[in-house]
């Protein structure tokens, strides 16, 4: 009888060695597929908090990450538009420096220049990238100019030449040109709808949360004064092209004059619109490599709790089903002889 018991507190004990050994197989088989220590969380002990603070960061900075991304794509686009309306700038004062305006070539060459650079303004400044007009302020789905070439032109009831008025705030950009039986107040902007009107969203720039309490406001409307000046420019250019307008030499000369005055400033401003963004994509590349260097950071700390050592454990699993082996067969020895004793 005493050999009974003791033969099955042996096997008892043989049974419970091996469950714990096949437990540790099974810890030491998920380090070697995932090389991680453990799958619980809870296990982790006083490490779960730290753990679970480092994730979240993680996944907040990522965030910040992908938006910076997506905005920084849109004012890298800002500034080739604004490259190119430079140099559409520099075409008007090159286009406004004719031998004479009167040569009858000048007039019908000049014609084709103006409208085929109001079209480059249009396209330029109705650039859409995804379902987003990038110049279009806060009014996203809609194109913010319109066929510039369709506006009223100068003519000899607009001498003498008064400027236009820079709108600013959130008054949509007009013109007025005058003629005899009275002004045309017009814009190249969509939202226009009649003198003085206003929209705070044609205006309203992008900003971006690009950090934990840190917002950075981005963005270029159509409505900026430099595009006020350029389309300005390349109607006073036009202008004094008109073959339907009784212009002298003398009034075509004013108005080629006001197209220089005005294309250079509006390529001195968006010269300055460019700066002014290269500052923001410059912001946006500083904190992107911040996001990332503490992720960075933040990865090799976690990789240091939850990191497993996947050649130890591959080391130990061998021993380990050896051992679990060994505990088979001696399981399967203890049980005959506790048959033979229970049956003598």
């Amino acid at each position: 009888m005493v050999d009974r018991i003791s033969t099955s507190g042996a096997l008892l004990n043989s049974l419970t060695l091996l469950q714990r050994n096949t437990v540790n197989l099974d810890q030491l088989q998920f380090r070697v597929a995932t090389g991680r220590k453990f799958a619980e969380l809870k296990l982790y002990g006083n490490d779960a908090p730290r753990i679970v603070d480092l994730k979240a960061e993680i996944s907040s900075r990522q965030a910040y990450i992908r938006s910076i991304t997506l905005a920084e794509g849109i004012t890298r686009s800002y500034d080739a538009v604004l490259d190119r309306l430079a140099d559409v700038a520099g075409e008007i004062i090159d286009a406004s420096e004719p031998i004479s305006p009167d040569d009858p070539s000048f007039l019908t060459d000049t014609t084709v220049v103006a409208n085929n650079l109001m079209l480059e303004i249009e396209a330029n400044l109705n650039v859409r990238i995804g379902d987003r007009f990038i110049f279009a302020g806060t009014r996203f789905d809609t194109a913010p100019v319109q066929d510039i070439r369709d506006l009223a032109l100068y003519n000899e009831d607009d001498f003498p030449i008064v400027a236009n008025t820079i709108e600013t705030a959130n008054e949509i950009p007009e013109f007025t040109v005058q003629r005899t039986n009275g002004p045309i107040t017009q814009s190249y902007h969509t939202s226009f709808a009649g003198a003085d009107t206003i929209d705070a969203e044609a205006w309203r720039k992008t900003t971006l949360t690009i950090s934990d309490q840190q917002r950075l406001e981005y963005g270029i409307t159509a409505t900026d004064s430099a595009f006020q000046n350029l389309v300005e420019a390349a109607m006073r250019l036009k202008s004094a092209t008109d073959r339907n307008a009784n212009l002298t030499v003398d009034q075509r000369e004013t108005l080629l004059g006001n197209a220089r005055s005005a294309a250079e400033q509006a390529r001195v401003e968006l010269r300055q619109l460019q700066s002014t963004n290269g500052a923001v994509i410059n912001q946006f590349d500083r904190m992107v490599t911040q996001h990332e260097n503490f992720i960075s950071i933040s990865q090799s700390a976690l990789d240091e709790i939850e990191g497993a050592d996947t050649a130890q454990a591959a080391v130990e699993i061998s021993a380990l089903q050896t051992q679990i082996q060994a505990s088979f067969t001696t399981i399967a020895r203890r049980a005959q002889l506790s048959l033979v004793s229970f049956l003598n």
